[in-house]
C-alpha cells in the first residue's frame, strides 16, 4: 500500500497512462486499493497543476498537458529530434502502415515515437506505453541484444501469461526467439499481441554497436500478409543505416 500522498499521486498518474486512459475517481480507488476521498483530493491537486484534466461534468479524469510537457523534456534530454520523425513518416508513407520507435531505459521498454496512418482500423499505439519482453517486436528486439547476464536475470523464474495464440511464455521459448532475432537481424510478430495483429521490427544500433532502439511496423492480417511481412522487413532494413546516423 502507498504510504504517502506522493506515493498515491504517482500510482494515480501511472494508472491514467493505462487504457482506456480516463477513469472516474471511484474506478481509480477500486483499482489502486485506495480510499475514494483520498483519490478525489489528490486528483484535485493534480488538476490544479494541469497534470490531470477532467471532462466538463467532472466525472472522468485523464492525463493533462503538463504531463506532455514533462514527457517532451525526456525526449529533449535524449536528443530525439525531428529528423527521426521525418524518416519514420517517410517509411509510413511508403508502406501505408503505422511505424514506431521504442527504447529500453533501465528496465522499461517504452515507445517514444508513433506515426499513425489514417485508416479505419488502427493499432492505436501511443508514445509512452510500456511493452513486455515476451511479445511484440519492441520487447523481443530490445531484449534480444541485451547482455546475456541481464537476459538471464530478467527471465529467470518467470512464466508469462499466454494472452494470444503465439504469445511466448517461457524462458526457453524466449531465449530461442532472441537467438533467431540476432541471427536474422529482424523480428516478426504474428498473433502475439492480438488476433490478426502482425508486425516487423529491426534493431537500431549506436556507434559502439550497442542496441539503442527498435523501429517496428504493425498492421492487421489481410490477403498476401506473408509477402507483406517480408516486403516491410526489406524496407525497414533499407532505412536502418539512415536511422542510426540520425539517432543521438
Amino acid at each position: 500500500m502507498p504510504s504517502t500522498s506522493i506515493d498515491k499521486a504517482v500510482l494515480i498518474l501511472k494508472q491514467l497512462a493505462v487504457p482506456p486512459y480516463e477513469y472516474k475517481a471511484g474506478e481509480l480507488a477500486r483499482k489502486l486499493g485506495m480510499n475514494r476521498s483520498s483519490v478525489y483530493r489528490i486528483l484535485q491537486v493534480l488538476k490544479d497543476c494541469d497534470l490531470v484534466i477532467s471532462d466538463k461534468a467532472g466525472d472522468y479524469y485523464k492525463v493533462g498537458p503538463e504531463m506532455y510537457h514533462i514527457g517532451t523534456t525526456y525526449l529533449y534530454n535524449n536528443n530525439f529530434h525531428s529528423k527521426l520523425i521525418d524518416i519514420l513518416s517517410e517509411i509510413s508513407d511508403i508502406i501505408k502502415e503505422s511505424v514506431g520507435m521504442a527504447v529500453m531505459d533501465g528496465d522499461k521498454i517504452m515507445s517514444l515515437i508513433e506515426i499513425e496512418v489514417h485508416q479505419p482500423m488502427k493499432l492505436n499505439d501511443v508514445p509512452g506505453r510500456y511493452y513486455p519482453p515476451n511479445k511484440g517486436n519492441y520487447g523481443k528486439v530490445l531484449m534480444a541484444y541485451q547482455d546475456p547476464e541481464y537476459i538471464e536475470r530478467t527471465l529467470s523464474g518467470r512464466v508469462f501469461e499466454k494472452t494470444f495464440y503465439n504469445t511466448l511464455t517461457t524462458k526457453e521459448e524466449l531465449l530461442a526467439e532472441y537467438a533467431r532475432i540476432r541471427d536474422r537481424g529482424y523480428s516478426f510478430s504474428v498473433d502475439e499481441l492480438g488476433i490478426d495483429i502482425l508486425g516487423v521490427g529491426i534493431p537500431i544500433f549506436g556507434e559502439k554497436g550497442r542496441i539503442k532502439a527498435c523501429v517496428a511496423v504493425g498492421f492487421y492480417r489481410s490477403e498476401g500478409w506473408e509477402d507483406k511481412l517480408h516486403r516491410v522487413k526489406d524496407i525497414l532494413l533499407g532505412y536502418q543505416g539512415q536511422i542510426e546516423r540520425n539517432l543521438p
